[in-house]
């Protein structure tokens, strides 16, 4: 027979109807609820016999016996469940509920008649809004215990605490019930009412500064009605408390938002009293509703504001505060009505008001019994001392002497007046001490006038019966001690001497650690593992040798003299020894050693891998597809402490990469790791070698840490973690140089090739300069010298210098080809320059060249502009150049500034020209006029047909004799005549133009042996003195000056000055010669600086005679 459950509702009503429930989820009707097991035939009859046929309703459904079914078969008995259904209260639930068997009264049930009828028709024709569901769960039908008022307190913020499970078996007492239970409880339990109970006013509590006179004696429950002047708090008993205050904070949360917690606190009535003193007698103290918004640990004070009957916080003036005060800049708004106040002013709802004034009335006796103790000490203390009598001088002797006889005392020089101070403090006391005995028994004999008086508890010592201890229990000491020492290894002095040189020597051993931790600079790969290795090697290098033997050393040492018995070392019987003390010590022993050896791996493998995770710890987290981004130096990736391995990054054909394989760090550090553990496998036992009569098979081996063990493998695990974490940050940080690849990789010859096959203008090539220093300048800023990435300081300082020097080659190759055309173009120009200099430098023979020159230098001018404009296009692309500060070359120096000084050299040769042309044609007319007279004299018979040729065959003899004539006079001249008198420039030219002669008189005069030896003579002679034309250059260049020949002097290492007999041959025998490179480059400098300031002479002459003037410009007039 098919069986269904059936609940039965049945209503009861509580006593507190309007009570509201904390949880919002739970039913809103209070029901106790009846669970049967009735069968459905049961449930059909029962429906057709009571309804009669008529529909059924649930008002009319009854249940006669649960117990019973219609075959009579007995069910288990249904017993009753209640679910918020407990009354509330002692007196019991008669006269509080109804009758209640008849049920809830519900609506009638016409489902079950639709079901019957045929022909009802269904309702499909209607549409539903789409927000109908919203709307039935809107509304609200009939009456509810659930909170409506709008409140700043959250729901949980008044739960008691109670220690359930939250979940609970059947038959006990669910935990929402009992909360709900404690809740309401507590609500109806006025604070005032248990002070009262306990004797306590609520204007007592708080101590106030009076001056009445207090009448004593005169309330026998009260004779001493002082009132309190000390803290309430001072007496706190925070035992009481059930949570911390961080968890009644807590309390507040909701949602996500912190909301006040409400209590009530002693406070004062008005909120204009808060700023008088709060131990005023105006303030009138009540316990009020307030929300806690803060707390102070330091203060250990609680942040409280006033609230209104709501639960909402108020102002001073009743206005809802919003947002808890706090205002847009995130401070609080000082409001009157907030208070600092401390726990045992405060008592929050969610706790027992039953606790809380036990734990007010216990601080409150607790400081009335402080007070009561204090007034007593001060009655003792304002009693006369005179005639009490003094501390028996002998007692006080013994005293002294006791003191003195602690070591160190006696060796200070002050003691003696630090004994006399003592003595009064003692005396004061004794004196003290006699007044409250002559106090307490004035007291004790006449209780009555002094009843205000309260004595002190004594509290009585306990004295044992037997011995100085009292809870230690009678035991057979004697038996024990015995059993005691005979299984204890330390009841003789030698082993106890061994057993502490064990441990001193195994102590050792547990401070060592097998690797060199910490690191104080990054290492590389092969210099890192190299000093671990070695590290490694030390220490198990003194395990095998120096401990064993240090050890045995020590146990033999202490044990040599103890002979036969239980520590015998010359033991030769293998079962005694098994059976003697010296066996379990040497157990001792091995498990010392073995426990030492386990601590020093574990803490040198733990200290190992915190070294490396403290490395890689911020790049433990990232995953394989981590971009870095576009910072290079600000590294996210800072070790804890500092990094270990030091590598360089390369930039080159194969891509961007480390110096170092990154794969190559994790196996070294596993093999480290490892090589650590295998360090300490075959370490020895000490029984071999202690007891050397017995005969071993073998040599035992002392255990140590196996490379499988769980805490290695996972030891092992984080290092190959951690640094494979540490090497994704590292691939990405390489993989941004990659778009630098292309400037690495450029050949700069190649570059020039290509830049110089396409025409470009000076500004084209200082923008192309302009980029090449800019993005220097972008390397020299975004790359760093060194970063550091988790475990790794990384180098790039040699790819940012590489970097940074390829774009300044890229740019001095761009201004050296600038260069090269610019000094092109002034060779050209200084080469058309020469050509006019030549031609104003020949001679004229005749009136007719002289005119010829005349109309040849007519034209001079215009060919001078001509070069001048191309010399000053030159001039801008060079003060472009110079822009960038480009070090041009003595040639390129030389041709710009020669080129510049050929137009006004021009113009000077044209004066000097024209004035030797004038010349010539006074010489010519007068040559005329003479040749005219000798003629008209004489006619001349020279055939002049053969004169042309005559005259040049003697042309080459003529150049001879001159050359060799103006060649001896010029030595002459350089080699005696005063060195100031010198032109350098005049002696360069006349020495190439002479020695151009004789060479060509060397061919010319083959056939004549005694003139070609007087050509080839003055050509030796010009060859042996060109070697000194740049020392005479040197010495004679206009821009030496004080400093120069300074300078010169002290980098030859002898004094050089130019003086007026200084000649060129006193200059040789000085040796000056010897000093040719020196001399030229101080020369060279000084050239360099004479321009520089001819430069800016030029500059300040042609700037010398402009005047500015200064207008005054939008001048207004300023009142006042």
């Amino acid at each position: 027979m098919a069986l269904s459950v059936f609940y039965v509702p049945l209503q009861i009503l509580l006593p507190r109807p309007n009570t509201p429930f904390v949880n919002e989820k739970e039913p809103v009707i209070s029901e106790t609820i009846f669970t049967g097991c009735i069968s459905k035939k049961d449930i059909m009859s029962s429906r057709a016999s009571r309804s009669g046929g008529k529909p059924f309703s649930a008002n009319r459904t009854r249940v006669d016996s649960a117990n019973k079914t219609s075959g009579g078969q007995a069910y288990p008995e249904i017993k009753q469940r209640g679910y918020y259904s407990d009354i509330i209260g002692t007196d019991g639930s008669d006269g509080q509920l109804d009758y209640v068997l008849n049920g809830p009264t519900t609506a009638q049930d016409t489902l079950w008649n639709v079901a019957k009828e045929k022909h009802t028709p269904k309702v499909t024709a209607f549409e539903e809004k789409g927000n109908v569901i919203e709307q039935i769960k809107g509304q609200s039908h009939g009456p509810s215990t659930e909170i409506t008022a709008i409140s700043d307190f959250s729901k949980s913020s008044s739960e008691p605490k109670v220690q359930l499970p939250f979940y609970t078996k059947p038959g006990d007492c669910p935990r929402k019930i009992e909360v709900e239970r404690r809740r309401r409880l507590y609500s109806t339990l006025e604070l005032k009412n248990l002070l009262k109970d306990q004797g306590i006013k609520t204007d007592q509590l708080m101590p106030k500064q009076t001056s009445m006179p207090v009448q004593i004696n005169m309330d026998p429950n009260d004779p001493a009605p002082f009132p309190a002047y000390l803290p309430l708090h001072l007496f706190d008993n925070e035992e009481h408390d059930c949570r911390l205050p961080t968890e009644w904070l807590k309390m507040g949360q909701d949602n996500g938002t912190r909301k006040p917690v409400p209590a009530l606190a002693l406070l004062p009535s008005k909120d204009t009293d808060k700023e008088l003193d709060p131990t005023d007698p105006k303030i009138k103290y009540e316990w009020t509703d307030v929300g806690i918004l803060d707390y102070d640990p330091k203060q250990q004070l609680f942040f409280v504001q006033k609230c209104n009957s709501s639960g909402r916080i108020v102002d001073e003036s009743g206005k809802a505060v919003v947002n808890g005060g706090f205002q847009s800049d995130g401070s609080r708004m000082d409001l009157k009505n907030q208070y600092w106040v401390h726990r045992v002013r405060l008592m929050l709802k969610a706790e027992d008001p039953r606790i809380f004034a036990q734990r007010v009335a216990e601080a409150f006796r607790l400081r009335k019994e402080t007070e009561a103790i204090l007034r007593y000490n001060l009655y003792v203390d304002c009693m006369p001392m005179d005639g009490v009598g003094e501390l028996d001088q002998a007692s006080l002797r013994r005293m002294v002497e006791c003191a003195k006889n602690s070591p160190g005392i006696g060796r200070d020089k002050n003691l003696e007046d630090y004994i006399q101070v003592l003595e009064k403090e003692v005396n004061i006391d004794f004196c003290w001490s006699m007044n409250r005995i002559i106090f307490d028994k004035t007291v004790d004999e006449d209780p009555v006038t002094f009843a205000f008086v309260t004595k002190p508890e004594k509290k009585e010592e306990l004295v044992p019966v037997k011995g100085c201890v009292l809870d230690v229990p009678e035991y057979p000491y004697d038996q024990n001690y015995d059993q005691f020492a005979f299984h204890s290894l330390l009841t003789r002095k030698e082993s106890i001497e061994a057993t502490g040189k064990v441990r001193t020597e195994c102590n050792k051993v547990c401070g060592m650690s097998l690797f060199h931790i910490p690191t104080t600079k990054p290492m590389r790969l092969e210099e890192f593992e190299q000093t671990q290795s070695q590290a490694t090697s030390q220490v198990s290098l003194f395990l095998k040798d120096s401990w064993i033997t240090v050890l045995r050393t020590h146990i033999r040492t202490s044990l040599r003299d103890v002979g036969k018995g239980w520590f015998n070392i010359h033991e030769t019987n293998w079962e005694v020894y098994q059976i003697s003390k010296l066996k379990a010590f040497m157990e001792m022993v091995k498990f010392i050693m073995q426990d030492s050896m386990r601590y020093l791996i574990q803490e040198s493998l733990l200290s190992f891998t915190q070294m490396v995770i403290d490395a890689c710890h911020s790049a433990l987290t990232l995953e394989e597809e981590f971009v870095w981004g576009g910072d290079f130096i600000m590294s996210p990736f800072k070790p804890k402490r500092n990094a270990l391995f030091l590598v360089d990054l390369m930039l080159d054909n194969q891509g961007a990469h480390y110096s170092t394989n990154l794969n190559s760090f994790e196996s070294m550090l596993v093999g480290l790791f490892d090589k650590g553990i295998q360090s300490t496998q075959h370490i020895p036992q000490l029984e071999k070698y202690i007891l050397e009569d017995i005969t071993w098979s073998g040599t035992p081996l002392l255990e140590s840490v196996g490379e499988h063990e769980p805490f290695v493998e996972e030891l092992r695990d984080n290092i190959c973690n951690s640094i494979r974490k540490a090497v994704i940050p590292m691939k990405a940080y390489a993989k941004e140089y990659e778009k630098h690849l292309e400037l690495m990789n450029t050949d700069i010859n190649k570059y020039v090739e290509e830049y110089d096959a396409q025409e470009h203008t000076a500004q084209e090539v200082k923008d192309e300069v302009e980029l090449h220093l800019k993005e220097r300048e972008i390397l020299e800023n975004a790359l760093p010298t060194n970063v550091v990435i988790g475990p790794f300081w990384v180098n790039t300082d040699q790819v940012k210098q590489k970097l940074c020097k390829k774009r300044k080659e890229l740019s001095l190759a761009v201004l050296e080809l600038l260069a090269k055309k610019l000094r092109k173009q002034a060779d050209d120009a200084c080469e058309s320059f020469k050509d006019i200099s030549r031609k104003l430098y020949d001679k004229c023979n005749c009136i007719e060249e002289l005119s010829d020159m005349r109309e040849w230098m007519k034209g001079i001018p215009e060919k001078i502009k001509e070069h001048q404009e191309q010399i000053d296009k030159a001039m801008e692309d060079y003060e472009l150049i110079e822009e960038f500060y480009y070090n041009l070359s003595q040639d390129d120096f030389n041709a710009k500034w020669t080129a510049i000084a050929w137009p006004h050299k021009i113009e000077r040769q044209m004066e000097a020209t024209y004035t030797q042309l004038e010349e010539d044609e006074e010489r010519f007319r007068k040559l005329q006029t003479s040749d005219q007279a000798n003629f008209n004299d004489r006619l001349d018979t020279l055939q002049y047909d053969k004169l042309g040729k005559l005259v040049k065959d003697f042309e080459p003899f003529r150049n001879l004799w001159l050359t060799v004539s103006d060649w001896l006079r010029w030595h002459e001249s350089w080699m005696n005549d005063p060195l100031e008198a010198i032109n350098a420039e005049e002696v360069e030219k006349n020495v190439n133009d002479s020695y151009k002669t004789m060479h060509k008189s060397n061919k010319v005069f083959a056939e004549m042996p005694g003139v070609q030896q007087v050509a080839a003579e003055i050509k030796a002679n010009i060859e042996d003195f060109k070697p000194f034309i740049p020392l005479i250059q040197g010495l004679r260049n206009p821009g030496m000056r004080n400093r120069h020949w300074e300078q010169l002097s002290a980098d030859i290492g002898m004094a050089v000055r130019p003086k007026k007999n200084l000649t060129f041959s006193k200059c040789l025998e000085m040796g000056l010669d010897k000093h040719m490179a020196t001399i030229t480059k101080v020369a060279e400098v000084a050239g360099k600086e004479y321009s520089i300031e001819q430069a800016l002479d030029k500059m300040e002459k042609e700037w010398e005679p402009v005047y500015f003037e200064i207008k005054d410009y939008k001048i207004q007039e300023h009142t006042s």
